[in-house]
């Protein structure tokens, strides 16, 4: 009876460790145990406006006479109106347009990117009124331990954290408010930030704006109870018909 005691206390045991196993493999992330990582400082200038990148589709409208026509309320054949569409930035960081040709745009915000179309299209038109916008822009974002992934459209430059998580159903019933990692390429380097929605007073944190290719991870609390029950679950079934196999051999064999 003790041996047999032992026996299922050690099973018990390995099933533990096994269902631990499976749940920090499937956690992404993650910082490695014993270093001395520190997170990047959540700054103002953390919130400056995207810059272009290979790979970004900007959509583009371009009016006459510094845009008069939007007032005026003409109809569209006579708005005044000089062309409108969308570019892809290329490999070697240009976009082409007709009548301009190649020019380039990786590291320009919008906003910038606006001047340089003005003063491009005004060779062509009078007075050139342009408006930009990333139509490719979104981001990607990770709920917790083995949920899948969402790639969420960002509807403007000041859409925050707070609102992607919105847009995203919200936090998981599982999910920690308290470790949400933003990571996000500066200047061709990886930084990491750690945001805390936790408690009433870090809610400035989740103002925090994002851009475009940023990755957000909300990580899961672990409830290894859970975990340990639905791994030994799926343990269970096959030794249940092994044994069942076992039991009905030996009863057409005696």
């Amino acid at each position: 009876m003790r041996n047999s005691l032992l026996k299922y206390c050690c099973l018990i045991s390995i099933l533990v460790f096994i269902s631990s196993c499976a749940v920090e493999k499937s956690r992404i992330f993650k910082i490695p145990r014993g270093s001395e990582y520190v997170f990047d400082t959540l700054t103002p200038t953390v919130n400056n406006e995207y810059k272009i990148t290979v790979g970004d589709k900007i959509s583009f409208s371009v009016l006459t006479n510094n845009g008069e026509s939007i007032f005026l309320k003409q109809s569209e054949s006579a708005s005044g109106e000089f062309g409108k569409g969308e570019i892809i930035v290329k490999n070697d960081s240009t976009a082409y347009l007709p009548l301009i040709g190649n020019i380039h745009l990786v590291g320009l915000t919008t906003s910038e990117t606006e001047e340089v179309l003005k003063k491009e299209f005004s060779k062509y038109i009078n007075d050139p009124y342009v408006t930009t916008s990333i139509s490719n822009a979104r981001i990607v974002l990770f709920k917790g331990i083995g949920s899948s992934a969402s790639i969420i459209p960002i509807p403007n430059n000041k859409t925050s954290v707070l609102e992607v998580i919105a847009l995203s159903g919200g936090i998981p019933d599982r999910g920690n408010s308290k470790t949400i990692k933003l990571v996000r390429k500066v200047n061709g380097v990886r930084k990491i930030y750690l945001i805390d929605l936790s408690t009433i007073d870090k809610i400035e944190n989740g103002d925090m704006l994002v851009q475009s290719n940023d990755y957000i991870y909300i990580e899961s609390t672990i409830s290894y109870l859970q975990e340990f029950t639905r791994e030994f679950q799926q343990f269970l079934a096959p030794v249940s018909i092994i044994i069942s196999s076992v039991t009905l051999y030996k009863s057409y064999t005696k």
